[in-house]
């Protein structure tokens, strides 16, 4: 696997990501986390990534053949629903696997770039927020890639979860060096 750098040309395939994700959740009953719309056509949803596209932090996971696995967009600005700290941050703004390729450690890898980005600037402190309902499977998710709890948070009805992580404090196996494959 090899992590390249998106842009605004990769949009549709984060939207086709998406849908893909809208679909599998609705399957298993969970309407709430994004809704019950595909995201492909949503002029509103497109503006929100061609905007991330802009920051150069979108980041997108590829098989040895070029099929695309997965997408971060990182930054070091956290979401306006999160309280600030006071110090640099990266932040994973955004993170989606595609369906059709779970269980390859697709989000494993996308972090393992995110936490090698963050050494190489300089920046100590992780921060990521995710759905938190369904009674936290997702928040499991990310605590496994190494993130703890910091606080719960709604945005509307939706229930969210701020997680964190700090790279001087990942044993040292799991520090981010560059060393570690991208399958990680």
């Amino acid at each position: 696997m090899r992590i390249r750098s998106g842009g605004r040309d990769d949009v549709p395939l984060l939207m086709a990501f998406g849908d893909e994700a809208v679909a599998w959740m609705n399957s298993r009953g969970n309407t709430q986390q994004w809704g019950t719309e595909p995201w492909t056509g949503n002029a509103k949803r497109e503006e929100g990534f061609l905007a991330r596209a802009d920051t150069g932090g979108m980041r997108i996971l590829e098989d040895e053949d070029g099929t695309p696995l997965g997408a971060m967009v990182i930054t070091e600005q956290r979401q306006e629903y999160v309280p600030a700290v006071d110090e640099r941050e990266l932040y994973v703004n955004f993170l989606i696997s595609s369906r059709r390729h779970s269980g390859r450690g697709v989000g494993r890898a996308l972090i393992e770039r995110a936490k090698q980005e963050a050494a190489e600037r300089g920046i100590d402190l992780i921060r990521v927020d995710c759905w938190a309902g369904e009674e936290g499977n997702l928040v499991k998710v990310y605590e496994s890639y190494g993130f703890t709890r910091v606080q719960e948070f709604k945005v509307g009805e939706w229930p969210g979860m701020l997680l964190a992580m700090r790279l001087s404090e990942s044993p040292v196996g799991e520090r981010a060096s560059g060393e570690r494959p991208a399958g990680g």
